[in-house]
């Protein structure tokens, strides 16, 4: 039986581990160690709620390696958001249940992009999210109807991964059918005309076996009146020979959205003032800074709730289906085998309006009347990723030490037809012309006099990827391991661009062949704490999007290298679990552009960038009522080195959406049988928009707040967000920012039967 007595409080228990109470002192004040005995603890698995999940905010396992182990076996950070905790804070999105993973920051439709575009440790990470361990880079915004953890993998994994994930990968772990029965409604209303359904079902099938289906619909608008968030979406799957020695999961996603974009407010610089550029020769030439950028404080427009785009012009329209098939094998007692193949097709139909500041003259003050222009972002795309994975996982000793093997091949290929489109005036070739507004009042309705887009031209990307990797985890003795690791990856990407009528007017590629390495030392002196020291690599070839272009066609990948001592402990037999790092990410031969008119120069891999940094993070419970996830990282991102036309001043400046700081804490209180209560913050330290390090968004503190009342299978939840209606900007792009949401509330009723 559970042992139900109060526990000590979690500053006092640290007093046990004086490692862990000196890293975590930065945070939580002086704390003292006492010498004592440590006891022996037994270690037991977070007890499973009845749909399958965990219910607490801490993750004993995590799967992000490619195979479940444990966390304290993982030497480098790792961020679980738990489905209890994107449940309490009704995280319906990706972005949202990303709050609670600190070092990560937003973009706002970068470079004309769509979805969810992200920032791990100040480095770009768009391209290194994964569901199930598989690429997801398709340009959509996720939804978590059918997530039951999100795990964040800091650091370079390329020996892991293969190219990309110079800050880390984010890995989202779909929810699976379990042996039992679950029958599982919600809705939710809340302001801003915010509606939406969820539904979660298992069927036991037999002892072995079990199906489970979710679905989700989705309705809202948002404050700033104007923009759209719909979609919907089922994912059934079925497990067959569940604890056999064969095991098949076949699964399948259907996920659409229907949105109005928001594509934010713009930004306005001060001034008058000069710019230094550089011309051919590398000498500095003074020229004027041009008059829309004289304007204003560097930040963006104070008009959070302002909507600039054309609600019923812009859409933003997405479609995702993903097809599973995992097949695993118990080869022998110590022996598995694992193949995964994955099918997934994602499209894009993306038409927005971006807005713009336009000043008649150099000497027009910022006002309501101040003109906004648009620009017109269209973006269509049909992307295909198929991959298929194979692991043989190895368990065995050589003498008295022992072995944990994970050896792989993965064959993939990926393919990007991306359509460019124009649009015109109806009855005639002049581009169509969006309509001005102004910055106090804005006319967002009505549908310009323009036709439907029409094609300019296509690029078909194919990118294929041959790899293989090895890993062993050694056991030297009950205290010492030793992780190695090495991954050879060819990858090999072309492009074929064509013009309106489909001729092929050129074709571009390139072939990589690269190593990537993974190495750790971990020393656990008992079952609560873990202490490891560890280095990897990643590689970022210049086709890692698909695209290839005569620049990129002469480039080597960029090379990036994580350099890490961190510790973790697990407290209160397992029910809270502790991390704190020291870091130091680089990239050693950042891509920088050399321009020579009319010559396609190679892009110059002379750029150098790292990220210092600290991580503490808590999840878990404090007493049996008492739960919290909270984390902070303290980063100094800098510049180290530019080349080509980049003015030399900007070394030394911080890289675009790098804050110094991030942070969130959460917490809930189970008073009685009935009510719980819940709250937190997160935190966010100013961001610039650009290397110039002169425009950028201010920093902010968001609250938001819970309350569940809850009676055998009913439940009704509370949740409200910016609690205290604070103004402040979540995602940026060099020319615009998109706010965070202003105060808004939703209630959930969810029924179990």
């Amino acid at each position: 039986m559970k042992d139900t007595k109060k526990k000590p409080a979690g500053i006092r228990h640290l007093a046990k581990y004086p490692a862990a109470a000196a890293l975590f002192g930065v945070v939580a004040g002086t704390a003292h160690a006492a010498e004592v005995e440590l006891k022996t603890v037994e270690v037991k698995a977070t007890q499973a709620s009845q749909n399958g999940t965990a219910d607490t905010y801490v993750a004993p396992t995590v799967s992000v390696g490619r195979t479940k182990q444990e966390a304290r076996d993982v030497p480098q950070s790792v961020t679980s958001v738990t489905n209890q905790v994107m449940h309490d804070q009704d995280a319906n999105t990706l972005k949202e249940a990303l709050r609670n993973a600190v070092g990560v920051t937003f973009n706002a439709a970068e470079g004309g992009a769509s979805g969810d575009g992200i920032r791990i440790r100040g480095f770009g990470a768009s391209n290194d999210l994964y569901l199930d361990n598989f690429r997801d880079s398709a340009q959509y915004n996720r939804d978590t109807f059918n997530t039951d953890t999100l795990e964040v993998l800091r650091g370079p994994a390329s020996m892991l991964y293969g190219r990309g994930s110079t800050g880390g990968i984010v890995n989202q772990v779909s929810k699976a059918p379990f042996r039992g029965d679950l029958n599982q409604l919600s809705t939710t209303i809340g302001t801003d005309s915010f509606y939406r359904a969820e539904g979660d079902f298992n069927r036991a099938i037999g002892e072995s076996s079990a199906a489970r289906l979710t679905v989700m619909g989705q309705k809202a608008g948002s404050f700033r009146e104007g923009a759209e968030m719909n979609r919907w979406g089922f994912a059934p799957s079925v497990k067959i020979g569940i604890g056999e020695p064969t095991e098949i999961t076949l699964s399948y996603l259907h996920y659409q959205e229907d949105n109005v974009p928001d594509y934010g407010v713009p930004y306005y610089r001060q001034g008058p003032g000069v710019r230094t550029v550089l011309d051919k020769n590398g000498k500095p030439v003074q020229q004027p800074v041009p008059s829309e950028s004289l304007h204003g404080t560097n930040k963006p427009i104070d008009r959070v709730d302002t909507f600039y785009g054309l609600k019923d012009f812009d859409s933003e329209k997405t479609r995702t289906d993903v097809l599973s098939a995992i097949v695993q094998h118990q080869l022998a007692p110590n022996m598995v085998l694992k193949n995964s193949t994955r099918y997934g097709q994602y499209d894009l139909d993306l038409r927005a309006s971006a807005p713009g500041l336009s000043f008649a003259n150099p000497n027009e003050v910022l006002s309501d009347s101040t003109k906004i222009t648009r620009g017109r972002k269209l973006r269509q795309r049909e992307q295909e990723i198929l991959s298929n994975v194979t692991d043989l996982l190895w368990d065995f000793e050589t003498g008295t030490i022992r072995h944990n093997v994970l050896a792989g091949v993965e064959l993939t290929r990926e393919t990007l037809l991306s359509t460019g489109r124009a649009q015109l005036m109806n009855g005639t070739a002049s581009n169509c012309t969006l309509p001005s507004t102004t910055v106090g009042n804005p006319v967002t309705g009505g549908v310009p006099n323009c036709a439907a887009p029409v094609k300019t031209g296509e690029a078909e990307s194919t990118a294929d990827t041959v790899a293989f990797y090895f890993q062993d985890m050694i056991d030297l003795d009950t205290k010492w391991k030793i992780l190695l690791g090495a991954r050879f990856d060819n990858f090999k990407a072309h492009t074929e661009n064509r013009d309106a009528n489909g001729v092929q007017t050129s074709r571009l590629g390139r072939t990589d062949n690269v190593w990537s390495w993974r190495t750790g030392l971990i020393y656990q002196p008992d079952q609560q704490q873990s202490y490891y020291l560890s280095y990897g690599t990643s590689f970022n070839p210049s086709a890692e999007a698909y695209s290839t272009d005569p620049r990129g066609e002469k480039t080597d990948p960029e090379k990036n290298a994580n350099y890490e001592l961190g510790g973790k402990w697990n407290l209160f037999d397992g029910d809270l679990a502790l991390r704190a790092a020291l870091f130091r990410t680089v990239k050693t031969n950042e891509r920088q552009t050399d321009i020579e008119v009319g010559v396609p120069k190679p892009f110059l891999l002379s750029g150098k960038r790292h990220t210092d940094g600290v991580e503490l993070e808590a999840a878990g419970r404090l007493t049996d009522k008492w739960q919290v996830f909270a984390g902070v990282a303290l980063m100094d991102p800098v510049i180290d080195k530019v080349a080509g036309t980049t003015p030399k001043s900007r070394e030394g400046n911080m890289p675009d959406n790098a804050p110094r700081y991030t942070g969130n804490v959460w917490t809930t209180y189970q008073i009685d049988g009935n009510w719980k209560l819940g709250g937190g913050f997160n935190a966010m330290g100013k961001r610039y928009t650009g290397t110039d390090n002169v425009v950028y968004l201010p920093s902010y503190v968001r609250w938001d707040a819970m309350a569940e009342w809850s009676n055998r299978d009913l439940s009704v939840q509370l949740n409200v967000y910016n609690l205290f209606d604070t103004d402040h900007y979540e995602g940026l792009y060099a020319g615009f920012a998109v706010p965070g949401t202003g105060r808004s509330a939703r209630v959930t009723v969810g029924y179990k039967f």
